[in-house]
């Protein structure tokens, strides 16, 4: 059965973000409330700072819209001592590929997160597609 909220959604709500969930299940973790800032090495999600995005699940088979969350106000950690003071926001951990480098890391607060029927999402983006 089809809410309304999520016909609602889909209306106003025209991007995704993809997270990548190849060694680590991150997108499950924003939707459970656990992992609340998503990191990037870049500020690629500046554009969607106060928005509600669609959040897709990549790096296992194909891109999966599995549910949304509103974007806030980063932060800049610009060296490892601040992301570690962070871990139990972010869960990237000195092993992980997606560790802090030289350069710094941006974090983006993951917002009000809520869970959609999982839905194939077949449009091309690095940092986002249309959903």
């Amino acid at each position: 059965m089809i809410k309304l909220s999520d016909l609602l959604k889909e209306s106003v709500v025209n991007k995704g973000i993809n997270v990548n969930d190849k060694v680590f299940p991150f997108t499950d973790k924003i939707l459970d409330g656990e992992k609340t800032i998503e990191t990037r090495n870049t500020n690629t999600l500046h554009p969607y700072v106060g928005q509600r995005v669609g959040l897709i699940r990549t790096g296992k088979g194909k891109a999966i819209l599995v549910g949304y969350v509103t974007i806030g106000t980063p932060i800049f950690y610009s060296n490892k001592e601040e992301f570690d003071k962070d871990y139990d926001k972010h869960l990237v951990d000195p092993n992980s590929p997606f560790y802090i480098k030289d350069n710094g890391k941006w974090g983006y607060p993951m917002l009000n997160p809520e869970r959609t029927e999982p839905r194939e999402i077949n449009t091309l983006g690095i940092v986002s597609r249309k959903i």
